[in-house]
């Protein structure tokens, strides 16, 4: 692309910036109050007077930032930070101004940790408009970050990708195969074969990617009968506990009824899930704020007896 003469705007970098953190350029011009097209005109015109294109833009798709588009965000927030700085317009937010939040989220995690902070969350950060998006496959979700899919990411996995922007290891999740104690019994009698019993396990979709499936091979059990998946852990576990089959669950699921002897653990160790939360180096401001409440609220939770 040819550079041209002349100057760029504050206006185009606002216009541009607010693009890249909404990812869409239809968001960007409802939060701004002008046309899409106008956007996409005030985007055109910065990137010809920079020499290159700030954007990858496809119809039908998501613009995605180019490698230049993305210093270009960080070199254009500055400017703008200081621009505001120097007319006392640090700190403002338009009143009316939203923010959206994209979260992917495990359905376990959802239900545990972010419903009981809903409340807090639009208290706290009214300007917040939170996406709640399905789980990707663990091979897909570090590309999600880099190209601004999602902005922020809490999962329990089996082994989390190994390049993640931004991530925290929030802890182990501890798994265990559990039965009711009758049917643990027969099975340490020999009266029952391990693996003539019926396994149910969570169905945790394209997360974990059969985790816990590899977890029963790795341990030496091979399943006769087909491993049966359902989706709500809490129903496998009243049926494991009416010795209908046996299951793997989390710990911190299964502790009130293995200390009630309602359940009991048996068989080898199990490999630990973890709980990772992750943020796109595009994510808005507000991300960051939204992912200390995450993680606060998973630390209180999971530190009471």
């Amino acid at each position: 692309m040819v550079r041209q003469t002349g100057n760029f705007t504050l206006r185009q970098l606002d216009i541009f910036v607010s693009a890249a953190r909404h990812g869409s350029f239809a968001l960007a011009a409802g939060q701004l109050g002008i046309s899409q097209p106008a956007v996409s005109d005030h985007i055109t015109t910065l990137e010809r007077h920079l020499g290159h294109k700030l954007f990858d833009r496809r119809r039908g798709t998501t613009p995605v930032l180019t490698r230049e588009g993305v210093e270009m965000l960080h070199r254009a927030e500055t400017l703008l930070s200081a621009s505001q700085s120097m007319r006392g317009e640090r700190g403002t937010r338009p009143v009316n101004e939203k923010v959206r939040i994209r979260l992917s989220i495990g359905s376990r995690s959802r239900d545990a940790y972010l419903k009981p902070l809903l409340s807090r969350i639009y208290t706290e950060l009214p300007y917040v408009e939170l996406e709640i998006l399905p789980a990707l496959p663990a091979s897909q979700i570090a590309a999600a970050l880099d190209k601004h899919e999602i902005d922020l990411l809490l999962y329990t996995v089996g082994r989390p990708p190994l390049r993640l922007p931004n991530s925290h290891l929030l802890g182990n999740v501890p798994i265990h195969l559990v039965a009711a104690p009758e049917t643990a019994h027969l099975i340490a009698a020999g009266t029952i074969a391990l693996e003539d019993l019926q396994f149910i396990l969570p169905d945790l979709g394209v997360i974990a990617e059969n985790w816990l499936e590899q977890q029963l091979s790795l341990s030496g059990i091979h399943p006769r009968r087909a491993v049966r998946y359902l989706e709500f852990a809490d129903v496998i576990q009243t049926i494991v506990e009416d010795g209908l089959g046996v299951s793997i669950l989390t710990e911190e699921q299964v502790a009130p009824a293995l200390a009630a002897g309602r359940l009991v653990r048996f068989g080898p160790e199990l490999e630990p899930m973890r709980r990772i939360m992750a943020r796109s180096p595009l994510a808005p401001p507000a991300a960051e704020a939204l992912e200390r409440l995450l993680i606060k609220s998973i630390a209180n939770r999971t530190a009471a007896p």
